[in-house]
């Protein structure tokens, strides 16, 4: 039987160590398929210095029981 899981944060740097800390509970050989996806939240109308869109990072992990 094959499970799912779903990570998704807007901070880099927590969905980063979110992903790791969850591999480091499965093995290589319960991994079925990883599939990451930036997503844009929020698109900047104007390009001032220091002002840049919002990305939620997430990523689908199947793996087996």
């Amino acid at each position: 039987m094959s499970k799912v899981k779903l990570i998704a944060n807007e901070s880099q740097k927590e969905f980063q160590q979110e992903v790791n800390n969850f591999l480091e509970r499965v093995s290589d050989e319960q991994i079925i398929s990883i599939y990451y996806a930036p997503t844009p939240t929020a698109i900047a109308a104007h390009s001032e210095f220091g002002v840049y869109p919002c990305v939620e990072y997430s990523v689908l992990i199947r793996y087996k029981e």
